[in-house]
Formats: C-alpha cells, structure tokens, sequence
C-alpha cells in the first residue's frame, strides 16, 4: 500500500507546482508590462521635454539621463548630441512620432542590431514618418543611452554613458 501512495504522490506534485507557478508568472508578466508603461512614459516625457527650447539642455541630462563616467568632455558630447536631437525634433509634430519596441521593429531591421546582453524590452525606437528619429535604451528608470551606432559593416549596438 505504501508505494501507492508513494506513486500517487510523486504523480500529482508536478501538478500542484505547476499551478502554483502560474500567479507568480502572471505577476512578473504584470510587472514587466508595468516596467514597460513606466519607461515609455519616460521616454515620451524626455521627448517633449527635449523638444521644448525653453529646457536647458544640463538639466534634461540630469534629470533624465545616467551618466556612469562623468567628466566635462562627457556631458558637453551629451549635450550636442540632444542638441541634434532636439534640432531633428523641431520640424516634427510630436504627436506624429511613433514609439516602437524592439519586437516591433521589422526583421530586416533588427538584425541589424546587436543587443549585447540588454533587455531588448527597454529599447524604443521613435520613427516620424517611417524614419527613424532616434534609439533610446532605458535602465533602471533612466535613460542609459540615446545612440544607437554602427562601424563600418558591423552591427548597430547603443552606447551607454
């Protein structure tokens, strides 16, 4: 009688840990949806924000973007980098401008990006009229990168700070 019970045990635990796998799935998917929200949301506001010419250009930076290794030569290529951003941006309308995930892009254009170990779900990608605006990589709640480069015939890969 004992090995029956032991059988019937060892048949059934793949079922109970399987269901209780499934909230705690549910849960990181609901917070990887939120992760999301938030970062598009911080993206958008870093667009509008950048697009205003009332906003000096150090406090965007500050206030949006990690800089790991600080040093003047750094923050002064930031900040013409979003200066050309900001240039690209004023002949646009805002509204216009598409904010696209990585697994939105079309095939031929993701391979030709090496993501190098980052979570393709913090890329956005801001096309105005199917072209491209700018790339922004989003970590920890900042933005870590808004270049997205490629030498040569190499791959596009962002540039974080």
């Amino acid at each position: 009688m004992k090995p029956d019970l032991l059988y019937l045990i060892l048949s059934i635990s793949p079922l109970i840990s399987f269901a209780q796998a499934k909230p705690n799935q549910a849960k990181m998917e609901h917070m990887e949806s939120k992760s999301s929200k938030e970062n598009l949301s911080l993206v958008k506001n870093f667009i509008h924000d950048l697009a205003n010419e009332e906003n000096a250009l150090d406090v965007i930076l500050s206030q949006y973007v990690t800089v790991n290794d600080p040093s003047d030569e750094m923050y002064d290529y930031l900040e013409v980098s979003l200066q050309e951003i900001r240039i690209n941006l004023m002949t646009k309308k805002l509204e216009n401008i598409q904010y696209k995930t990585y697994s939105q892009l079309p095939r031929k254009e993701v391979r030709d990006i090496d993501p190098e170990d980052m979570d393709v779900n913090n890329m956005y990608f801001l096309y105005h009229k199917d072209r491209l605006v700018t790339s922004i990589y989003v970590e920890e709640g900042k933005i870590a990168s808004f270049t997205l480069v490629s030498k040569g015939e190499e791959m596009a890969h962002f540039v974080t700070y």
